[in-house]
């Protein structure tokens, strides 16, 4: 990957979050002159352990069907994603996500993932993806907020009483 005027590479798994991460770094690319690198990357076999083994199983894919699936996630997430007058490049990388998207950002100026907002639980039994790339990218990493739900979106009321009470 050449960096010209800017590289910026950014993840896509098929969720909101990489629709999300594709449209900021499309409008960062639009202000630095720079091209994007849409990457998805995918694999069959389960991923390298890190820490303790996973609590289920994974199962087993067949290439041309893992490979058939993670195309078809990578065009939806463009077609709403919608970036005009900015070079992109999209990539299908079979490899562990991590590891795929931390090589291909070496010569990036920038990569961008989107949060899922899992919990803590979640990413210590399953691990991220996102903080994999923190530890071991060479370029900055811009992590786009997670979507906000609309049960979370809606003001929350408390009601509190009009005059303090004790403070003991």
């Amino acid at each position: 990957m050449m960096a010209g005027n800017g590289t910026i590479v950014v993840g896509v798994d098929g969720s909101a979050s990489s629709v999300d991460a594709v449209r900021w770094a499309l409008e960062e690319a639009r202000k630095r002159g720079a091209e994007v690198h849409v990457v998805t990357a995918w694999h069959t076999d389960p991923p390298p352990m890190e820490g303790p083994p996973p609590m289920v199983g994974i199962p087993y894919r067949a290439r041309e069907s893992a490979l058939a699936e993670q195309q078809a996630q990578q065009d939806r997430v463009m077609a709403e994603a919608q970036g005009d007058g900015v070079t992109v490049h999209r990539h299908m990388v079979e490899q562990w996500p991590p590891r795929a998207l931390v090589q291909m950002c070496a010569d990036a100026d920038l990569l961008v993932l989107g949060r899922h907002g899992h919990s803590w639980l979640t990413e210590k039994l399953l691990g991220s993806v996102t903080a994999y790339c923190v530890r071991h990218a060479a370029c900055p990493v811009v992590i786009t907020p997670a979507r906000r739900t609309a049960k979370e979106q809606a003001p929350h009321l408390v009601e509190a009483p009009a005059t303090p009470g004790p403070l003991y």
